[in-house]
């Protein structure tokens, strides 16, 4: 079939410049086409191969839950922003590093629950807490935890534990992973977490008792 006038018009005003763009633009959708269909071990070996472009469809796969443990764990969106940032290019530089015993995204936590946690001993308290802790109708923190309007009295509270206590909550309570995962994060043995989880759920329940 002949070219009509407007499509012969149309590919006459396509610079070089722009044509070299467009192919770019499709050979970066085929690229990340392509890696998303990997797996992460496959991934990683390509990063340790020298490869950069699959490291970034491996943030893609993690960002959106390694930024949402940093934000309950410092509880500010622009610091747990870069914590974000700062557990990924810790990944990045420490790839050899990661043999595959255990999950990339448990290895993840990992860095990230260390670097939140040295930054929060660094951190000076941004603010004086005026209110008291309010209470609820249930007595467990978890399930009190899922009712959004104790959820900022909850947030005070939970700051009030010792880091590992509050580290082990936030991973068990509020992330939902096993005593197994959070023990090869923290690299804790397993009683060791279930004691300081049952511990933060008492000192929990004791900041929270008698608040209205």
């Amino acid at each position: 079939m002949a070219e009509t006038t407007k499509e012969k018009n149309h590919k006459e005003t396509i610079k070089p410049d722009e044509k070299n763009l467009i192919y770019r633009v499709n050979e970066f959708k085929e690229n990340m086409s392509k890696y998303r269909e990997l797996s992460d071990s496959e991934l990683i070996h390509l990063v340790k191969s020298g490869e950069i472009k699959p490291f970034d469809e491996l943030v893609r796969r993690h960002e959106v839950k390694i930024h949402d443990l940093c934000y309950k764990m410092v509880k500010n969106y622009e610091d747990a922003r870069d914590m974000a940032q700062e557990t990924f290019l810790k990944a990045y530089r420490n790839i050899n590093k990661f043999d595959g015993h255990s999950k990339f995204s448990t290895w993840l936590y990992r860095i990230a629950v260390n670097t939140c946690l040295n930054y929060l001993k660094g951190r000076k308290p941004s603010e004086e807490i005026h209110e008291e802790i309010l209470g609820g109708a249930k007595d467990d923190p978890v399930e009190r935890y899922k009712n959004v309007k104790l959820r900022e009295q909850i947030y005070i509270a939970i700051d009030k534990l010792p880091n590992v206590q509050r580290t082990v909550f936030t991973l068990r309570a509020l992330e939902d992973l096993s005593y197994k995962e959070i023990s090869e994060i923290l690299k804790k043995p397993i009683s060791t977490v279930k004691v300081n989880y049952h511990l933060a759920i008492k000192n929990l329940k004791n900041y929270l008792k008698g608040k209205v």
